[in-house]
């Protein structure tokens, strides 16, 4: 446990909403979901916002999956998915008025798409023997209404009964339920290899010491939260109901609610202030050391959302950043200089909207625009941050002390260091001696360092 987090169990009794007697003003101003699900009744429409987080979770899933098991002396493999708030699996689709999947038979058909395009490439390889992929999937949500037509709908998409999974939807509270899913994930995988998706209603549903206890639990575990950042920001109040809101997601401990308010008094760029304290306080208070911010605006409320990948590997931060160069349409910089956030507007998305981006055409792309800003910013910060390690670093451990603060994969570093090493500013250096020249082949125990003719710059 971080210092941060010191007796977190204690504050259990503020973790609800629902232990106010009466409902505080702020809470009104909270994210609404309007989502009510009846068995005999037409299921609710979805919020185009929505639609993004499916993406993100469907497409994480499956490139993880396929990275993690590229190997084809890996024969078989387990995985569990959890979806701490289920709801009742399907929506209403308002463009078409079609029925939309959620997210519990959603992450299911991800991983198992992962599965079979893992085989289609080992045979194509001329691999015989077929991968194997469990998939044990708890999916949990506390409105009985809501979970009754889950369990339905699980049961008529033909998902439970099918082999090579095990379905177990749970009735009831995520954080009650939370310590009895760790124990049987670990019952059940000596790796604790798990992606917990907790989309919560607000910003106060899942304390950061219970995400703390899962990476302390299950070391190969790794949490996408919603957290409603603007919501938390917009409101931010003296009023004892808030403070007792705020102590209860953990926060406290390492950011004190009185220094936020403190900011909004004493600054002009106040939000990006708080934004910049938020998120470097949520890796702290979480205990996960790699960390992948990515807003999703509300159209209809005007606010953003923050979607976090929470992990304790730099390899899934890489394969998450990656996912959100491939499917963003926003790239903003909300947070203090050198943190960029990834992003997801509705009001720009062509499947939303029915309209062309106005930079769509391939040469003026907003993805180009940004990976030629995100090159040309490595390529001027990272020798001298090289520099600064004195006889060198290697490449891995590099990556690792500047993953949360770049929107750069692991392939763009490589690429940029190319150039550098072309332009004589880095050089790159294998165990054995040799000097790297192409970004294919650099590995990560090969040393980064800045040439001798270049040290006096720096």
């Amino acid at each position: 446990m971080v210092d941060c987090l010191k007796g977190g169990r204690g504050m259990t009794a503020l973790y609800s909403n629902s232990h106010y007697k009466i409902t505080p003003p702020w809470i009104s101003h909270l994210p609404k979901k309007e989502y009510q699900w009846q068995i005999g009744e037409s299921p609710p429409p979805i919020e185009p916002h929505s639609f993004a987080k499916h993406r993100v979770y469907e497409e994480y899933i499956r490139h993880y999956i396929e990275v993690s098991y590229a190997n084809p002396r890996i024969p078989a493999a387990k995985i569990t998915l959890i979806d701490g708030f289920s709801g009742g699996g399907q929506y209403l689709n308002p463009q078409d008025n079609s029925l939309y999947e959620g997210s519990p038979t959603r992450l299911i058909r991800a991983a198992e798409s992962a599965a079979v395009a893992i085989n289609i490439k080992r045979k194509s390889e001329g691999v015989r023997k077929p991968f194997q992929l469990h998939t044990t999937a708890y999916f949990v949500e506390k409105n009985r209404a809501a979970f009754d037509y889950l369990k339905a709908h699980l049961n008529t998409s033909g998902i439970v009964s099918q082999t090579g999974r095990t379905i177990h939807p749970l009735c009831g509270d995520f954080l009650e339920k939370q310590d009895a899913i760790v124990r049987q994930i670990q019952n059940d995988q000596r790796a604790g290899r798990a992606i917990f998706i907790l989309d919560q209603y607000g910003w106060t549903n899942v304390p950061f010491p219970y995400i703390q206890k899962i990476f302390a639990s299950l070391k190969k575990a790794e949490v996408i939260l919603t957290f409603a950042t603007d919501w938390l920001i917009d409101y931010l109040s003296k009023e004892e109901s808030f403070k007792k809101a705020y102590d209860s997601t953990g926060l406290h401990e390492c950011l004190p609610l009185q220094r936020l308010l403190q900011e909004k008094e004493d600054s002009c760029q106040w939000r990006s202030a708080i934004q910049a304290h938020l998120h470097r306080s949520i890796i702290t208070a979480s205990g996960a050391r790699y960390y992948t911010p990515f807003f999703i605006k509300s159209t209809e409320a005007n606010k953003s959302f923050w979607l976090l990948h929470l992990s304790n590997h730099p390899r899934a931060r890489d394969v998450m950043t990656a996912l959100h160069w491939r499917i963003k349409n926003q790239f903003s910089h909300h947070l203090a200089p050198g943190i960029r956030m990834f992003g997801y507007d509705p009001s720009k998305d062509e499947q939303v909207t029915g309209v062309s981006d106005l930079f769509g055409a391939p040469e003026y792309t907003f993805d180009e625009d940004a990976r030629a800003l995100t090159h040309q910013t490595i390529q001027r910060e990272l020798p001298e941050l090289v520099y600064q390690f004195g006889g060198g670093i290697s490449f891995q451990s590099f990556y690792e002390k500047i993953a949360n603060h770049t929107p750069a994969t692991i392939d763009h570093i490589k690429a940029t260091i190319e150039s550098l090493i072309d332009l004589k500013e880095i050089e790159v250096v294998s165990s054995d001696g040799k000097t790297r020249t192409k970004a294919s082949t650099i590995r990560g125990d090969d040393i980064l360092q800045v040439p001798r003719q270049s040290i006096f710059l720096y």
